[in-house]
């Protein structure tokens, strides 16, 4: 994506509707996230009509910033990467939006409500061990699913084998068209797990096939070039509730699919989200971890966001709610089998 580039006096040329005070606010609000976040989200060559909307936007986004504040004290909101985003820019950073058949009845034949919650008092964290990549972003394409079904079978090949690879989301986003998966539109990583381990028989390294849709938004032609990676992984389990969930995070990072495309997601910066408005899941990322703060209990989440948004890539969502958990994360939680014997040193700290 091109680097936007900011002009000074372009800045002061802002909409009517604010006082003087209101416009030097805004001004340095917006200063300040161009100058952490305006290289990856904004192209070059902004009009003064541009900048006026976005101070509007940054106005708009300080309203929803209060009361997500006020609502959620266990959290922190503020401007961050995806905050000046409209809802259909903001969509883009999606991408599960593939309906499976099989799964629907599946979830319709769980009495949720009946499932376990997570009552665990230790602490798990992946993101001290060795089986766990740095965070990646998946750019304005929708193959969240691409990312966490591959992050997934990194860490499970790692924790069979003792070795971390670097494997290729493109080559999946590119090549697995199978069973209605979209690429940039959105796919299943359940179908992805299997893609993966059967029908592709692992997958290309990233450096040999790097990641491109995050800045084309297209899917790409399926390259052959590359050699193909085995790993020490089978097809996916799913495991729905949150006690499973938590026996799965004890093992391995899971996949798992949740409502992100709402307000406390998009201005996230740190703390445990205890309130997720929206019913279905549009998301798929990674769990990776679980413990306590202040008297709440949660799940670690590994996003797709890039390392500047939330907590260094991360979220956190309330653990112990029960049913279908915390915006969702406890209704399709999957893992990909490990095969073999774990090798040694690749638990995570507890």
């Amino acid at each position: 994506m091109q680097r936007f580039i900011f002009a000074t006096a372009a800045v002061a040329a802002v909409s009517a509707s604010f006082t003087p005070a209101e416009k030097t606010l805004l001004t340095v609000q917006l200063n300040d996230w161009l100058a952490t976040y305006g290289a990856e989200a904004l192209p070059t060559g902004v009009t003064e009509a541009q900048t006026d909307e976005l101070l509007n936007r940054v106005a708009a986004a300080n309203a929803v910033i209060a009361k997500l504040t006020a609502s959620q004290p266990h959290a922190t909101f503020g401007l961050g990467p995806m905050s000046l985003y409209t809802p259909e820019e903001f969509k883009a950073h999606l991408g599960r939006s593939f309906k499976r058949a099989g799964r629907a009845l599946r979830s319709a034949g769980i009495d949720y409500s009946t499932l376990p919650a997570s009552t665990a008092t230790d602490v798990v964290d992946w993101t001290t061990s060795k089986c766990v990549n740095p965070i990646k972003n998946q750019g304005k394409c929708g193959s969240c699913w691409a990312f966490s079904a591959t992050g997934a079978i990194e860490s499970a090949h790692c924790i069979a084998t003792g070795k971390l690879l670097d494997l290729s989301e493109q080559q999946v986003v590119s090549c697995e068209n199978k069973d209605g998966q979209q690429g940039c539109n959105g796919g299943d990583e359940e179908l992805a797990i299997n893609w993966i381990t059967g029908t592709n028989k692992g997958l290309c390294l990233t450096k040999d096939y790097p990641y491109t849709s995050g800045t084309t938004t297209v899917n790409g032609e399926c390259l052959k070039t590359c050699t193909v990676q085995p790993v020490s992984v089978g097809e996916y389990v799913e495991t729905p509730g949150e006690a499973s969930l938590e026996k799965d995070i004890v093992v391995q990072p899971t996949t798992v699919a949740v409502e992100a495309g709402n307000d406390a997601w998009q201005h996230y910066k740190n703390g445990v989200v205890t309130a997720c408005p929206g019913a279905e899941s549009d998301h798929a990322v990674i769990a990776l971890g679980y413990g306590a703060e202040n008297g709440v209990n949660y799940f670690k989440i590994r996003n797709s966001w890039g390392a500047k948004w939330g907590e260094a890539g991360h979220i956190r969502l309330q653990r112990g709610v029960g049913g279908k958990g915390m915006c969702n994360v406890a209704e399709y939680p999957a893992y990909p089998k490990i095969l073999g014997t774990p090798a040694p040193t690749t638990k995570p700290a507890c």
